[in-house]
């Protein structure tokens, strides 16, 4: 969970699938007793929500939490002050609402991953302030007093959240993104109210902001958010009595392979040296036209006819 130690009764954290997702450090996000910034892993179609959980020691007026995906305005929800008597309040957020002829609708959050195009097609000006506010869900925190509670009758989505396609690779300029944010078709719940709040802070400043960058495991990786996978150790380097029957089979078929191999290196070693021993050179003096030829150079020195002159010299007879 984001925990600020500023508010340190108020934890953001991100769910999928019932349970919270994994967060990793950002190195890169200065200390900041107002922000703070983790990384998670986004997985292709994933649905998540926003879950925050606060309790002791309790805020001292009700909450308003407004949800951001890729810097995209997408619901907003009270934290009211009346709650604040139990051991935690927990809510998850799991998508924007909207409300058609009193009949209220779940858009669902959901991540999908980028489609990265390599043509040198022109980057559309819009596509490039998607682009900038991507991979990011961010909740700002804003101390209100909530004022009137009214029905409502039709409801737009608040936000512009959409897929946005292929994205030309120069785009990107180097940006590691492999997700974008994204709605699902919307789902019938049951009818419910809004209501008006005046904040506490006049400038509306929030006074705690909580950004997660989610990023695919191999983005993650390149980015050494987290460690790379550790190369496998080789069949031949692990102990016999940890590999799997068609581990053997398949360190069985290496050998035999390598084997077979070095049987037919041998041999073919065996037939050139065999040439080598039979073979016949010739050689060309260029002081005449008489050429000489060397029938053979590997006989032994012990066949030929050896004299001594009266020089002490020894002589050997080549006929």
């Amino acid at each position: 969970m984001a925990i600020l130690p500023s508010q340190p009764g108020i934890k953001i954290s991100i769910v999928c699938n019932g349970a919270i997702l994994q967060e990793y450090e950002d190195d890169d996000e200065e200390p900041n007793h107002a922000v703070v910034s983790k990384y998670i892993e986004a997985v292709s179609g994933a649905e998540f929500g926003i879950r925050w959980d606060v309790s002791s020691p309790w805020p001292p007026y009700t909450i308003l939490f407004k949800y951001y995906l890729d810097q995209k305005k997408a619901s907003d929800r009270y934290c009211r002050l009346e709650n604040f008597k139990h051991p935690s309040y927990i809510y998850t957020e799991e998508g924007a609402t909207s409300m058609v002829n009193g009949q209220g609708y779940l858009h669902r959050f959901a991540f999908a991953a980028l489609t990265v195009d390599d043509a040198g097609a022109p980057v559309p000006e819009q596509l490039m302030k998607d682009i900038k506010g991507m991979g990011e869900i961010t909740v700002k925190a804003f101390f209100v007093a909530v004022q009137q509670t009214s029905s409502v009758v039709d409801r737009a989505l608040d936000n512009n959240i959409r897929e946005v396609g292929k994205i030309p690779e120069k785009a990107l300029k180097g940006r590691s993104l492999s997700h974008q944010t994204s709605l699902r078709a919307p789902q019938a719940i049951a009818k419910f109210s809004t209501a008006t709040c005046d904040y506490i802070d006049p400038a509306r400043k929030s006074f705690a902001t909580y950004t997660f960058k989610y990023r695919s495991r191999d983005a993650l990786k390149s980015l050494l958010i987290i460690p790379r996978s550790p190369s496998p150790v080789p069949l031949e380097d692990r102990d016999v009595d940890t590999l799997s029957a068609a581990e053997m089979r398949e360190l069985l078929r290496r050998q035999r392979e390598r084997e077979a191999d070095a049987r037919a290196i041998k041999q073919e070693r065996g037939i050139k040296r065999e040439l080598n021993c039979e073979q016949s050179s010739t050689y060309t003096d260029d002081t005449d036209d008489d050429e000489i030829s060397i029938v053979s150079t590997k006989r032994r020195r012990e066949n030929y006819l050896i004299t001594v002159n009266e020089n002490g010299v020894e002589e050997i007879d080549l006929t």
